[in-house]
Formats: structure tokens, C-alpha cells, sequence
């Protein structure tokens, strides 16, 4: 019970980073809409968001086990 838990989790932070992810996307593909700080603190965001759904993605979390419950 445990181990589902702990996928949904992992599936709402992965949505959670996806969405954020693309927001971010957006506010840097239109940078004349933003101050020249703002637009590199979206860069800076952005470069972070992509590192963590790496590290999570890279992770060796998921046992067999737990990928039959999908």
C-alpha cells in the first residue's frame, strides 16, 4: 500500500514539475515581456526544474514490483 502511495506521489510531483516546466518554457520564449532580471531568473528556474525531472527520472526508484501496479 506503501509502494502505490509512493507512485502516485511520484506522478504528482512529475506532473507538478512538467507543468511548471512548461510555464517557465512560455515566460522564456517571450522575453520582451519581462524585465531582463526576471527573464534570467525564469533561465535560471528553468535549468533547475530540468535538472530535478532528470534526477528523478534517473533514479532507480521504481522496483518491478511496483511497476505491475500501474
Amino acid at each position: 500500500m506503501d509502494q502505490c502511495g509512493g507512485e502516485i506521489w511520484s506522478e504528482d510531483l512529475a506532473r507538478e514539475l512538467n507543468n511548471e516546466i512548461s510555464e517557465l518554457q512560455a515566460r522564456v520564449a517571450f522575453p520582451q515581456h519581462w524585465s531582463s532580471g526576471e527573464h534570467e531568473q525564469h533561465i535560471e528556474k528553468l535549468r533547475q526544474l530540468n535538472y530535478e525531472k532528470r534526477r528523478l527520472r534517473d533514479q532507480p526508484d521504481s522496483s518491478p514490483m511496483e511497476r505491475t501496479h500501474h
